[in-house]
């Protein structure tokens, strides 16, 4: 592999990929699931997390390891918005200093201080700046945040590098071949031009077709360095196009989650809900993925109306590159212009970082940004 694309690949502290990251807000959890007084254990770019819902309601973050004896502290218990080791009782504030030491002389406690995020909740997630310094401010999606609609909001694990993820994101092409069961049923059978440019919050995508209804040009944001804002077609899991939002963020250098947030639409015959959890898929995703890639069932066996189709079609092809794909061994096409548009802005950005010279100030628009779907004349030509 070309030495600038592994380093794509490499994402712990320290290494380029995984600096870049750092300089931008991560999702790390879905907000509906961190319970007051119970903390959890995440696992982000490489490192553990200790994440605590505090009494008040507000989430902090704070290393794993206690700085006493490197017990979890997720292992312990939430006092009022602190917590408190569970092997000997040392306590933490949300900003990581000490407050608490039984059996320590009181002076003690002010000399200790552990690592602290900040960390903000939004469209039900919840966000980590794991960088140095002040960060950035949170990016704001209104076109999932201030229109009328149900936001979904879903966390799935995908079993390979977060890069082999994101380059799947300036691939439409697939869509044809890995969820064909899915897009036959409905008319999406033209094959797209791929067109792509480099824009101001990172790459802008079409995939151009000629025929109306469900092969009507489509649009996709990819925002640096990991966010993929798109419309979806209809799958097992919803019958609508849906405008989706998704952060491709990395576990490790050969896991990720997947992070999204779907507009649907408000069924008028339910009562009026903003924001709703994605419904337990079974069997779980997951498995299944795993029983295909060990050869225990073909992926032609998965039912066409099984909720976590799209999840699993998409787990395969990547997963089946191996955990860490060798991307010099690969042959591109005319089709892949996605693709190479994006490892050559990766290229691009990590080298300036590795030079200390300045690196692109990634911004999205302040106007809603269009896709297919929220095109009214458009979203009734494709919805019917």
């Amino acid at each position: 592999m070309a030495r600038g694309q592994e380093d794509f690949a490499r994402i712990g502290p320290g290494t380029l990929a995984g600096r870049f990251l750092r300089t931008f807000w991560q999702p790390i959890h879905t907000a509906a699931d961190l319970k007051v007084g119970r903390p959890v254990r995440v696992q982000a770019l490489g490192e553990y997390f200790t994440l605590y819902r505090g009494e008040s309601g507000k989430v902090f973050m704070v290393q794993d390891p206690c700085p006493h004896r490197q017990t979890s502290l997720f292992l312990g218990w939430v006092v009022g918005d602190e917590i408190r080791c569970f092997y000997h009782g040392w306590q933490f504030d949300g900003t990581g200093q000490c407050t608490a030491q039984p059996a320590e002389k009181k002076s003690f406690a002010a000399k200790v201080k552990a690592q602290a995020w900040r960390v903000e909740e939004y469209l039900g997630l919840i966000f980590a700046y794991l960088g140095e310094g002040e960060p950035p401010p949170l990016p704001r999606f209104p076109e999932v945040d201030s229109v009328d609609g149900v936001r979904v909001v879903n966390a799935h694990a995908v079993p390979c590098n977060f890069f082999q993820r994101v380059e799947n994101d300036l691939d439409e092409l697939h869509v044809h071949f890995v969820h064909s069961v899915s897009t036959d049923s409905y008319g999406l059978d033209e094959m797209p031009e791929i067109r792509v440019k480099e824009t101001e919050y990172g790459i802008l995508r079409e995939g151009i077709r000629k025929g109306g209804g469900a092969n009507a040009t489509r649009t996709a944001h990819w925002m640096m360095p990991n966010v993929h804002f798109v419309d979806l077609p209809p799958s097992p899991d919803n019958t609508d196009w849906t405008v989706h939002l998704a952060w491709r963020v990395p576990v490790d250098d050969e896991n990720m989650t997947t992070f999204s947030v779907s507009l649907r639409r408000r069924d008028p015959g339910k009562p009026a809900e903003k924001e709703a959890a994605r419904a337990p898929i079974t069997p779980d995703p997951a498995q299944v993925t795993q029983d295909i890639l060990s050869g225990r069932i073909r992926i032609q066996d998965v039912p066409a109306d099984y909720r976590g189709l799209f999840v699993v079609q998409d787990n395969v092809a990547l997963a089946g590159q191996g955990r860490i794909t060798n991307r010099s061994r690969d042959r591109l096409g005319q089709s892949d212009v996605g693709v190479t548009l994006l490892r050559k802005l990766w290229d691009r950005e990590l080298k300036k970082l590795k030079k200390g010279e300045p690196l692109k100030q990634w911004r999205r628009p302040q106007e809603r940004m269009s896709l297919l779907v929220n095109a009214p004349t458009a979203m009734a030509d494709v919805t019917g």
